[in-house]
């Protein structure tokens, strides 16, 4: 940790003096301070699946983006053609960024924070922590305005907002309707050859969207990274079985499916556990878009 400390000091002190230079334009703060825009940016290169989700539901498309195959994997969302590969999220590839020659570049402090010097030598760079401790759903909603006016285009990121807090809310109505309100349930993603598994504490952004249809988080351990807590098959096995009743959606990729594993799943079984598959590529960690297709997944789900 400590040899990203002059790097994070060099960053810090860069971003404090590009915030006090004067600014003709509009001022818009991350994590380092704020870049200036004297106009819309018209090159901009996203280094995050956050930002560039949140660019393309307002539609803008980015000059380029990183880890772009698997960006299609998981977003339920098509890349538009001509987006050029600035190759993985982490470590960013400065010599692909750099001949792009971008006006802006944006990406997560979580991943590329440590590089920050580098990338505002190459470009205006915004930075934002996108998993904050707590309160991840408000967080989304801010940085996706942020985002949209970057690009001027905020009253399209305010209706899109709009829009999702109309189908949660439609959600939450049909749940009350079918008596399920206040009903626990536990979201786990399963990574079963490792014996490991993620359970998403209600300091989540996939947690507080299904609270927000009315369920309850039944898991109270303590968040690890992310906001994850992270057991083992016999954790697993333990959780279900001390919430009776409890509703499991899991999200498992068909070669890492613990109802598959013949140390893990006739257990679950026998705890007549409630396990509700939703698309193992379900992306937990995205912007409006994506938290709407994870709660089409959970209302899917419930409604078998």
């Amino acid at each position: 940790m400590r040899r990203w400390l002059p790097v994070f000091a060099l960053a810090v002190g860069l971003g404090l003096a590009l915030a006090q230079a004067p600014c003709a334009g509009v001022r818009v703060p991350h994590d380092f301070g704020e870049v200036c825009l004297q106009s819309p940016p018209e090159r901009i290169a996203v280094l995050d699946w956050r930002p560039l989700e949140d660019l393309l539901i307002v539609g803008v498309r980015p000059a380029g983006g990183a880890d772009l195959a698997d960006f299609a994997k998981w977003v339920k969302m098509a890349l538009p053609a001509g987006i050029a590969d600035l190759g993985q999220r982490l470590p960013p590839n400065l010599e692909r960024i750099a001949a792009l020659r971008p006006d802006l570049i944006v990406g997560y402090s979580g991943f590329q924070g440590r590089y920050y010097g580098e990338l505002a030598r190459i470009a205006p760079t915004l930075l934002l922590d996108y998993l904050p401790p707590s309160g991840q759903l408000a967080a989304m909603k801010r940085h996706f305005l942020l985002h949209a006016r970057l690009v001027g285009r905020e009253p399209d990121g305010e209706r899109v907002l709009l829009e999702l807090d109309r189908f949660l809310s439609q959600g939450r109505q049909e749940l009350r309707n079918r008596g399920l309100s206040e009903k626990p349930f536990i979201l786990v993603q399963a990574w079963a050859k490792e014996r490991r598994y993620n359970v998403f504490t209600r300091t989540t952004l996939a947690s507080e969207l299904i609270e927000a249809l009315g369920l309850r988080n039944a898991w109270t351990g303590q968040a690890e990274a992310y906001g994850l807590s992270r057991v083992g098959a016999e954790g697993l096995v333990r959780l279900v079985r001390e919430n009776p009743g409890v509703r499991v959606f899991l999200i498992a990729q068909p070669d890492n499916n613990p109802l598959a594993d013949p140390a893990v799943g006739p257990l679950l079984r026998l705890s007549q556990a409630r396990v509700l598959p939703l698309d193992p590529a379900t992306w937990t960690y995205g912007g409006p878009h994506s938290a709407r297709v994870l709660v089409e997944e959970v209302l899917k789900a419930l409604r078998r």
